[in-house]
């Protein structure tokens, strides 16, 4: 019985470091999404901050949730700078992500 509960102990405990690792690993790795100009006519740059080289999606997509624009971007640590053109793009709201392996941010686009 004392063998039973010392192997339970260590299960869980393992089990619960493996999750606080885990957690540690998603920490948010984008801030300081932003658009300007918001609305636009033309051009927009689409500046924010990576804490770490990566690779991340950038999507813009229509109110329906069809993807209009799609490009994958190598990030540098520090400030970041997508220009996004609106080529053919019909004037209206659009929603541009920036996407991670663990994390999205969404954020509203107007062109005039």
């Amino acid at each position: 019985m004392k063998k039973l509960l010392l192997i339970t102990i260590l299960l869980y405990s393992s089990f619960s470091i493996a999750q606080q690792t885990e957690k540690s690993e998603q920490q948010a790795t984008l801030s300081s999404v932003s658009a300007y100009p918001n609305p636009f006519n033309v051009t927009t740059k689409i500046n924010f901050q990576s804490t770490k080289i990566q690779l991340v999606k950038f999507t813009v997509k229509n109110l329906l949730g069809k993807t209009v624009y799609f490009e994958q971007i190598n990030t540098k640590v520090g400030d970041n700078t997508i220009l996004f053109n609106r080529y053919d793009l019909i004037k209206g709201m659009y929603i541009y992500m920036l996407q991670t392996n663990n994390e999205i941010i969404s954020k509203r686009l107007v062109i005039r």
